[in-house]
């Protein structure tokens, strides 16, 4: 009879344990690949393209770096529309970086790119807009639970332990 409520309380000592460390506090890291866009360069080396915001609003007088093997090829600034052109660029891998945004292109000579390359680059800067939102972020027990996961783990620790104790009681009053 021992050994049972010693399992039972190891038992439900492990289950709190297990909810103060969920499973993806030990998970690793997932890196996302980000591969690489394939554009067509222009006659001279020319590569056209435009940086907008979240909203699709055109990023004007951004400064546009390109770089090719993490060294800075060219500096260009963006016009009203956003748009930048940069001349004098070689086919290859190139990071294209403006505001906020980090894109990588395969850049093609002309008449090497392959059919399903794009003429320009776009490229979109700042947070990711999520219209409708549902779930996180509104407030409410939700987003608390979220904010304070510690005190949900004691909660929810307090109320597996009491009815435990209480079932354990087995003094009579008699």
């Amino acid at each position: 009879m021992k050994r049972i409520r010693f399992v039972q309380h190891a038992a439900a000592a492990l289950a709190c344990v297990g909810m103060l460390f969920p499973a993806g506090t030990f998970a690793a890291p997932v890196e996302v690949a980000n591969p690489a866009l394939d554009i067509a360069l222009q006659e001279g080396g020319l590569l056209v393209g435009q940086v907008v915001d979240a909203q699709g609003a055109p990023l004007t007088k951004a400064d546009v770096s390109i770089r090719q093997g993490g060294v800075e090829v060219v500096s260009v600034k963006t016009n009203e529309e956003g748009v930048y052109a940069a001349k004098g660029l070689r086919g290859g891998l190139v990071e294209v970086v403006a505001g906020e945004g980090r894109v990588a292109y395969r850049l093609w000579e002309p008449q090497t790119a392959p059919p399903a390359a794009n003429k320009s680059a776009l490229m979109v800067t700042g947070a990711d807009v999520v219209n409708g939102q549902f779930g996180f972020g509104g407030g409410g027990a939700m987003d608390f639970m979220r904010q304070h996961p510690m005190l949900v783990a004691a909660g929810i620790a307090t109320a597996i332990a009491v009815p435990l104790a209480l079932a354990d009681d087995d003094d009579s009053a008699s």
